[in-house]
Protein backbone atom coordinates (compact mmCIF):
# COMPACT_ATOMS: atom_id res chain seq x y z
CA UNK A 1 0.00 0.00 0.00
CA UNK A 2 1.43 3.21 -0.63
CA UNK A 3 1.96 5.77 2.44
CA UNK A 4 -1.01 8.57 2.81
CA UNK A 5 -1.14 11.85 3.27
CA UNK A 6 0.06 13.51 6.53
CA UNK A 7 -1.67 16.64 6.13
CA UNK A 8 -3.99 19.06 4.17
CA UNK A 9 -4.07 22.86 3.78
CA UNK A 10 -6.61 24.57 2.09
CA UNK A 11 -6.65 28.04 0.03
CA UNK A 12 -9.98 29.88 -0.72
CA UNK A 13 -9.47 33.09 -3.01
CA UNK A 14 -12.08 34.88 -5.35
CA UNK A 15 -10.39 35.27 -8.83
CA UNK A 16 -8.24 32.79 -10.62
CA UNK A 17 -4.70 34.58 -10.20
CA UNK A 18 -5.36 35.52 -6.57
CA UNK A 19 -3.38 32.78 -4.61
CA UNK A 20 -0.72 32.69 -7.25
CA UNK A 21 0.07 36.69 -6.42
CA UNK A 22 -0.53 36.95 -2.59
CA UNK A 23 0.00 33.78 -1.39
CA UNK A 24 2.20 31.95 -4.02
CA UNK A 25 5.41 31.60 -2.24
CA UNK A 26 3.36 29.59 0.45
CA UNK A 27 1.34 27.70 -2.35
CA UNK A 28 4.19 26.72 -4.28
CA UNK A 29 6.16 25.22 -0.73
CA UNK A 30 2.65 23.37 0.30
CA UNK A 31 1.75 21.65 -3.66
CA UNK A 32 6.03 20.66 -3.26
CA UNK A 33 5.79 19.32 0.00
CA UNK A 34 5.22 15.76 -0.91
CA UNK A 35 7.21 12.38 -2.34
CA UNK A 36 6.62 10.07 -4.70
CA UNK A 37 6.00 6.00 -4.39
CA UNK A 38 4.73 4.92 -8.28
CA UNK A 39 2.12 6.93 -10.12
CA UNK A 40 0.51 8.12 -6.63
CA UNK A 41 1.55 11.03 -4.31
CA UNK A 42 1.68 11.17 -0.61
CA UNK A 43 2.55 14.13 1.79
CA UNK A 44 0.73 17.18 1.89
CA UNK A 45 -2.59 17.69 -0.27
CA UNK A 46 -3.84 21.15 -0.89
CA UNK A 47 -6.78 22.57 -1.94
CA UNK A 48 -7.85 25.67 -4.01
CA UNK A 49 -11.25 27.10 -3.77
CA UNK A 50 -11.92 29.49 -6.50
CA UNK A 51 -15.31 31.08 -5.43
CA UNK A 52 -15.88 33.70 -8.64
CA UNK A 53 -15.05 33.27 -11.95
CA UNK A 54 -13.17 36.35 -12.56
CA UNK A 55 -14.74 36.74 -16.13
CA UNK A 56 -13.36 40.77 -16.16
CA UNK A 57 -16.41 42.40 -14.45
CA UNK A 58 -18.70 40.84 -17.15
CA UNK A 59 -21.25 40.10 -14.81
CA UNK A 60 -23.40 38.05 -17.31
CA UNK A 61 -20.58 36.49 -19.42
CA UNK A 62 -22.20 38.35 -22.56
CA UNK A 63 -19.04 40.34 -23.95
CA UNK A 64 -17.58 38.21 -26.83
CA UNK A 65 -14.09 36.80 -26.47
CA UNK A 66 -11.62 36.16 -29.16
CA UNK A 67 -10.30 32.95 -26.78
CA UNK A 68 -9.28 30.06 -29.09
CA UNK A 69 -8.99 26.31 -27.73
CA UNK A 70 -5.34 25.37 -28.19
CA UNK A 71 -6.40 21.53 -27.61
CA UNK A 72 -9.13 21.87 -30.19
CA UNK A 73 -8.60 24.20 -33.33
CA UNK A 74 -12.04 23.66 -34.20
CA UNK A 75 -13.43 26.35 -31.39
CA UNK A 76 -12.54 29.70 -31.95
CA UNK A 77 -14.92 31.14 -29.14
CA UNK A 78 -13.57 30.98 -25.80
CA UNK A 79 -15.61 32.52 -22.38
CA UNK A 80 -11.99 34.82 -20.91
CA UNK A 81 -12.98 32.68 -17.35
CA UNK A 82 -12.03 29.26 -19.32
CA UNK A 83 -8.87 30.96 -20.50
CA UNK A 84 -8.21 31.70 -16.48
CA UNK A 85 -9.38 28.16 -15.42
CA UNK A 86 -6.33 26.66 -17.71
CA UNK A 87 -3.92 28.92 -16.15
CA UNK A 88 -4.90 27.92 -12.35
CA UNK A 89 -4.19 24.42 -13.68
CA UNK A 90 -0.80 25.74 -15.08
CA UNK A 91 -0.03 27.17 -11.97
CA UNK A 92 -0.60 23.96 -10.59
CA UNK A 93 0.84 21.90 -13.02
CA UNK A 94 4.24 23.80 -12.49
CA UNK A 95 4.22 23.81 -9.04
CA UNK A 96 3.73 20.30 -8.68
CA UNK A 97 5.25 19.07 -11.43
CA UNK A 98 8.88 20.57 -9.84
CA UNK A 99 9.56 17.35 -7.51
CA UNK A 100 8.40 13.30 -8.50
CA UNK A 101 8.28 13.56 -12.21
CA UNK A 102 5.78 14.65 -14.91
CA UNK A 103 4.44 12.98 -18.16
CA UNK A 104 2.31 10.32 -18.96
CA UNK A 105 1.53 8.85 -15.57
CA UNK A 106 0.28 12.45 -14.58
CA UNK A 107 -2.15 13.54 -16.90
CA UNK A 108 -2.90 17.28 -17.15
CA UNK A 109 -4.98 18.46 -14.84
CA UNK A 110 -8.94 17.65 -16.22
CA UNK A 111 -12.22 18.17 -15.40
CA UNK A 112 -14.77 16.48 -13.20
CA UNK A 113 -18.31 17.85 -12.20
CA UNK A 114 -19.06 16.81 -8.58
CA UNK A 115 -22.28 17.44 -6.75
CA UNK A 116 -21.62 19.36 -2.98
CA UNK A 117 -24.56 20.56 -0.81
CA UNK A 118 -26.70 19.90 -3.97
CA UNK A 119 -24.91 22.35 -6.59
CA UNK A 120 -22.79 20.88 -9.92
CA UNK A 121 -19.05 22.26 -8.91
CA UNK A 122 -16.26 21.67 -11.17
CA UNK A 123 -13.11 19.93 -9.84
CA UNK A 124 -9.80 19.19 -11.15
CA UNK A 125 -7.66 16.60 -9.69
CA UNK A 126 -3.72 16.59 -10.33
CA UNK A 127 -1.02 14.98 -8.28
CA UNK A 128 -1.59 16.19 -4.40
CA UNK A 129 -3.47 18.82 -5.85
CA UNK A 130 -7.52 19.15 -6.02
CA UNK A 131 -8.87 22.83 -7.24
CA UNK A 132 -12.34 23.82 -7.20
CA UNK A 133 -14.15 26.21 -9.61
CA UNK A 134 -17.21 27.86 -7.90
CA UNK A 135 -18.07 30.17 -11.30
CA UNK A 136 -20.78 32.51 -9.19
CA UNK A 137 -21.00 35.63 -11.81
CA UNK A 138 -18.00 38.61 -11.39
CA UNK A 139 -19.89 41.43 -9.28
CA UNK A 140 -22.59 39.38 -7.73
CA UNK A 141 -20.61 37.43 -5.52
CA UNK A 142 -20.07 40.64 -3.69
CA UNK A 143 -24.12 41.87 -3.59
CA UNK A 144 -23.58 39.41 -0.84
CA UNK A 145 -22.54 42.46 1.47
CA UNK A 146 -25.70 43.91 1.47
CA UNK A 147 -28.16 41.15 0.95
CA UNK A 148 -27.36 37.85 2.78
CA UNK A 149 -30.52 36.53 1.33
CA UNK A 150 -29.94 37.03 -2.08
CA UNK A 151 -29.66 34.61 -4.57
CA UNK A 152 -26.28 34.47 -7.05
CA UNK A 153 -25.84 32.38 -10.08
CA UNK A 154 -22.85 31.02 -12.25
CA UNK A 155 -21.21 31.50 -15.45
CA UNK A 156 -22.45 28.19 -16.66
CA UNK A 157 -25.61 28.33 -15.47
CA UNK A 158 -24.34 24.89 -13.75
CA UNK A 159 -26.02 26.44 -10.51
CA UNK A 160 -27.51 28.76 -8.15
CA UNK A 161 -26.40 29.57 -4.48
CA UNK A 162 -30.02 30.66 -3.00
CA UNK A 163 -28.31 32.75 -0.04
CA UNK A 164 -24.74 33.84 2.05
CA UNK A 165 -25.43 30.62 4.16
CA UNK A 166 -26.01 28.69 1.00
CA UNK A 167 -22.42 29.52 0.14
CA UNK A 168 -20.95 29.03 3.61
CA UNK A 169 -22.46 25.56 3.95
CA UNK A 170 -21.20 24.72 0.11
CA UNK A 171 -17.69 25.42 1.16
CA UNK A 172 -17.79 23.91 4.38
CA UNK A 173 -18.76 20.76 2.62
CA UNK A 174 -15.80 20.91 0.45
CA UNK A 175 -13.43 20.81 3.74
CA UNK A 176 -15.40 18.10 4.89
CA UNK A 177 -15.20 15.90 2.15
CA UNK A 178 -11.22 16.67 1.13
CA UNK A 179 -10.93 16.16 5.11
CA UNK A 180 -12.60 12.65 5.08
CA UNK A 181 -10.64 11.51 2.09
CA UNK A 182 -7.60 11.25 3.54
CA UNK A 183 -6.73 8.97 6.60
CA UNK A 184 -4.36 11.74 8.27
CA UNK A 185 -5.53 13.10 11.62
CA UNK A 186 -3.41 15.99 11.22
CA UNK A 187 -4.94 19.49 11.79
CA UNK A 188 -6.06 21.37 8.47
CA UNK A 189 -4.67 24.32 7.03
CA UNK A 190 -6.80 27.46 5.75
CA UNK A 191 -5.20 29.93 3.85
CA UNK A 192 -7.61 33.05 2.96
CA UNK A 193 -7.78 36.83 2.02
CA UNK A 194 -7.34 39.24 5.08
CA UNK A 195 -11.14 40.39 5.35
CA UNK A 196 -9.62 43.17 7.94
CA UNK A 197 -9.84 46.61 6.17
CA UNK A 198 -7.42 48.03 8.78
CA UNK A 199 -4.60 45.09 8.07
CA UNK A 200 -5.25 44.62 4.62
CA UNK A 201 -7.15 47.69 3.39
CA UNK A 202 -8.45 48.73 0.04
CA UNK A 203 -8.21 45.26 -1.29
CA UNK A 204 -11.24 43.80 -3.71
CA UNK A 205 -14.38 43.83 -2.49
CA UNK A 206 -15.31 39.84 -4.01
CA UNK A 207 -11.45 39.39 -2.04
CA UNK A 208 -12.53 40.32 1.34
CA UNK A 209 -16.06 37.68 0.42
CA UNK A 210 -14.09 34.72 -0.46
CA UNK A 211 -11.96 35.28 2.77
CA UNK A 212 -15.28 35.64 4.87
CA UNK A 213 -16.99 32.87 3.51
CA UNK A 214 -13.74 30.75 3.88
CA UNK A 215 -13.45 31.55 7.38
CA UNK A 216 -17.08 31.08 8.12
CA UNK A 217 -16.58 27.49 7.17
CA UNK A 218 -13.34 26.50 8.66
CA UNK A 219 -15.02 28.12 11.80
CA UNK A 220 -18.21 25.35 10.79
CA UNK A 221 -15.40 22.85 10.49
CA UNK A 222 -13.76 23.46 13.69
CA UNK A 223 -16.68 23.93 15.80
CA UNK A 224 -18.31 20.44 14.97
CA UNK A 225 -14.32 19.00 15.58
CA UNK A 226 -14.67 20.30 18.90
CA UNK A 227 -11.33 22.22 18.11
CA UNK A 228 -9.32 25.28 16.46
CA UNK A 229 -7.92 25.29 13.90
CA UNK A 230 -4.43 28.06 12.41
CA UNK A 231 -5.99 30.40 9.57
CA UNK A 232 -3.37 32.26 7.52
CA UNK A 233 -5.01 35.97 6.07
CA UNK A 234 -3.07 37.34 3.58
CA UNK A 235 -2.77 40.79 2.53
CA UNK A 236 -3.87 41.75 -1.40
CA UNK A 237 -3.68 44.70 -3.22
CA UNK A 238 -2.33 46.82 -0.94
CA UNK A 239 1.01 44.63 -0.13
CA UNK A 240 2.87 46.50 -3.29
CA UNK A 241 2.42 50.01 -1.01
CA UNK A 242 5.20 47.55 1.25
CA UNK A 243 8.50 47.06 1.38
CA UNK A 244 9.55 43.91 -0.81
CA UNK A 245 9.67 40.77 2.44
CA UNK A 246 10.84 38.11 0.09
CA UNK A 247 13.53 37.08 -1.31
CA UNK A 248 14.88 33.86 -3.88
CA UNK A 249 13.46 31.47 -4.23
CA UNK A 250 10.30 32.20 -2.79
CA UNK A 251 10.30 35.24 -5.05
CA UNK A 252 11.18 32.95 -8.14
CA UNK A 253 7.94 31.07 -6.86
CA UNK A 254 5.62 33.25 -6.96
CA UNK A 255 6.60 34.86 -10.17
CA UNK A 256 6.85 31.60 -11.83
CA UNK A 257 3.14 30.87 -10.66
CA UNK A 258 1.97 34.06 -11.98
CA UNK A 259 4.01 33.51 -15.46
CA UNK A 260 2.55 30.22 -15.67
CA UNK A 261 -0.69 31.21 -15.29
CA UNK A 262 -0.37 34.10 -18.01
CA UNK A 263 1.19 31.78 -20.60
CA UNK A 264 -2.35 30.05 -20.40
CA UNK A 265 -4.00 32.97 -21.25
CA UNK A 266 -1.53 33.33 -24.42
CA UNK A 267 -1.70 30.22 -25.16
CA UNK A 268 -5.78 30.61 -25.21
CA UNK A 269 -5.01 34.32 -27.65
CA UNK A 270 -6.36 35.55 -24.33
CA UNK A 271 -5.42 39.11 -22.56
CA UNK A 272 -2.42 37.62 -20.44
CA UNK A 273 -2.70 40.52 -17.88
CA UNK A 274 1.09 40.36 -16.95
CA UNK A 275 2.71 43.84 -15.73
CA UNK A 276 4.34 45.86 -13.54
CA UNK A 277 1.97 45.90 -10.24
CA UNK A 278 2.74 41.49 -11.29
CA UNK A 279 6.25 42.42 -10.29
CA UNK A 280 5.36 44.33 -6.91
CA UNK A 281 2.66 41.53 -5.87
CA UNK A 282 5.31 38.42 -6.50
CA UNK A 283 7.94 40.15 -4.48
CA UNK A 284 5.56 40.52 -1.37
CA UNK A 285 4.08 38.17 1.02
CA UNK A 286 2.23 39.52 3.93
CA UNK A 287 0.12 38.00 6.16
CA UNK A 288 -1.22 36.94 10.02
CA UNK A 289 -2.09 33.83 11.44
CA UNK A 290 -4.94 33.62 13.94
CA UNK A 291 -7.25 30.61 14.74
CA UNK A 292 -10.80 29.99 14.55
CA UNK A 293 -11.89 30.45 17.59
CA UNK A 294 -11.31 34.24 17.17
CA UNK A 295 -12.12 37.37 15.38
CA UNK A 296 -10.93 38.01 11.90
CA UNK A 297 -11.52 41.97 12.29
CA UNK A 298 -8.98 42.97 14.41
CA UNK A 299 -6.50 45.68 14.64
CA UNK A 300 -3.65 42.90 14.48
CA UNK A 301 0.28 43.33 13.39
CA UNK A 302 0.83 41.78 9.88
CA UNK A 303 3.76 39.58 9.64
CA UNK A 304 6.20 41.60 11.66
CA UNK A 305 5.07 45.06 10.02
CA UNK A 306 4.99 48.12 12.96
CA UNK A 307 1.54 48.83 11.66
CA UNK A 308 0.19 49.99 8.85
CA UNK A 309 -1.28 53.24 9.90
CA UNK A 310 2.21 54.28 7.99
CA UNK A 311 -0.20 54.59 4.70
CA UNK A 312 0.29 57.41 2.85
CA UNK A 313 -3.32 57.33 1.27
CA UNK A 314 -6.67 56.25 1.73
CA UNK A 315 -9.33 56.32 -1.55
CA UNK A 316 -13.05 55.30 -0.90
CA UNK A 317 -15.57 54.62 -1.23
CA UNK A 318 -14.48 51.78 -3.52
CA UNK A 319 -16.04 50.49 -5.54
CA UNK A 320 -16.81 54.08 -6.37
CA UNK A 321 -19.75 55.27 -8.21
CA UNK A 322 -19.78 58.93 -9.68
CA UNK A 323 -16.67 59.72 -7.74
CA UNK A 324 -13.49 58.43 -6.24
CA UNK A 325 -12.16 60.30 -2.79
CA UNK A 326 -8.97 60.57 -2.04
CA UNK A 327 -7.22 61.07 1.51
CA UNK A 328 -3.34 62.04 1.79
CA UNK A 329 -1.86 62.10 5.32
CA UNK A 330 2.27 62.67 4.53
CA UNK A 331 4.56 65.21 6.55
CA UNK A 332 5.76 67.17 3.70
CA UNK A 333 4.87 70.49 1.64
CA UNK A 334 5.44 69.33 -2.28
CA UNK A 335 4.02 68.97 -5.23
CA UNK A 336 1.51 65.43 -6.12
CA UNK A 337 1.21 63.68 -9.58
CA UNK A 338 -1.81 61.94 -9.89
CA UNK A 339 -2.32 59.57 -12.12
CA UNK A 340 -6.05 57.13 -13.16
CA UNK A 341 -4.97 54.57 -15.61
CA UNK A 342 -7.31 51.52 -17.13
CA UNK A 343 -5.89 47.92 -17.47
CA UNK A 344 -4.56 48.70 -20.62
CA UNK A 345 -2.46 51.55 -18.86
CA UNK A 346 -4.01 54.04 -20.82
CA UNK A 347 -3.84 57.45 -19.04
CA UNK A 348 -7.56 58.60 -18.30
CA UNK A 349 -6.65 61.08 -15.31
CA UNK A 350 -3.29 63.13 -14.64
CA UNK A 351 -3.11 66.17 -12.53
CA UNK A 352 -0.38 68.05 -10.65
CA UNK A 353 -1.25 69.53 -7.37
CA UNK A 354 0.36 71.14 -3.99
CA UNK A 355 0.34 69.33 -1.36
CA UNK A 356 0.24 70.47 2.01
CA UNK A 357 0.64 67.67 4.64
CA UNK A 358 -3.52 66.88 5.41
CA UNK A 359 -5.37 66.85 1.55
CA UNK A 360 -8.66 65.58 0.71
CA UNK A 361 -9.48 65.32 -3.20
CA UNK A 362 -11.56 64.09 -5.53
CA UNK A 363 -12.12 62.32 -9.00
CA UNK A 364 -14.82 62.56 -10.95
CA UNK A 365 -15.47 58.70 -12.02
CA UNK A 366 -19.25 59.09 -13.74
CA UNK A 367 -17.94 58.67 -17.19
CA UNK A 368 -15.83 55.78 -16.59
CA UNK A 369 -16.97 52.24 -17.23
CA UNK A 370 -17.21 49.79 -14.72
CA UNK A 371 -14.27 48.13 -14.00
CA UNK A 372 -10.69 48.30 -12.28
CA UNK A 373 -8.15 51.31 -12.59
CA UNK A 374 -5.32 52.05 -11.19
CA UNK A 375 -4.30 55.08 -8.85
CA UNK A 376 -0.59 55.89 -8.51
CA UNK A 377 0.80 59.06 -6.46
CA UNK A 378 4.38 60.21 -7.23
CA UNK A 379 6.60 63.28 -5.68
CA UNK A 380 9.49 64.42 -7.88
CA UNK A 381 9.73 60.79 -9.57
CA UNK A 382 9.52 59.02 -6.61
CA UNK A 383 6.08 56.76 -6.19
CA UNK A 384 3.99 57.85 -3.05
CA UNK A 385 1.21 55.02 -3.03
CA UNK A 386 -0.37 53.26 -5.65
CA UNK A 387 -3.96 51.58 -5.46
CA UNK A 388 -6.75 49.75 -7.55
CA UNK A 389 -10.35 50.69 -7.16
CA UNK A 390 -13.56 49.57 -8.87
CA UNK A 391 -15.95 51.37 -10.47
CA UNK A 392 -19.39 50.60 -10.49
CA UNK A 393 -22.61 52.11 -11.89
Amino acid sequence: MHAQEKDISFYVVAHQDDWQLFMGANAFNDIQNFTETGPFPNGKRVVIIHTTAGNLNDIDDATPCNCRDPHDTSIKKVKYWKAREAGVKNSVHLAACRRGGWGPSFPYPKDETVVINGHSITKASFKNTVTYFLRTKTGLFDKWRADENADVGTVDTSTTYLDWSDMVTTIYYIYKAEMDSISSKSLPEFNLPDIDNNTNPNDHPEHYQAGRAGFEAAQLLAKNAGTPYNVTLFMGYNSQNMPENIKAPDAQSEAGLAAAYCLALLDYNAWPEWGPLFYDWTSRNYYRTITTDQQAIANTNVCGQDSLTGARAKIYPNPADKQLNIKINIPLKTNLDIKVMDTGSKILYSANIPFDTHNTFTINTATYPNGSYLLTLESGGTKISSNIFQVVH
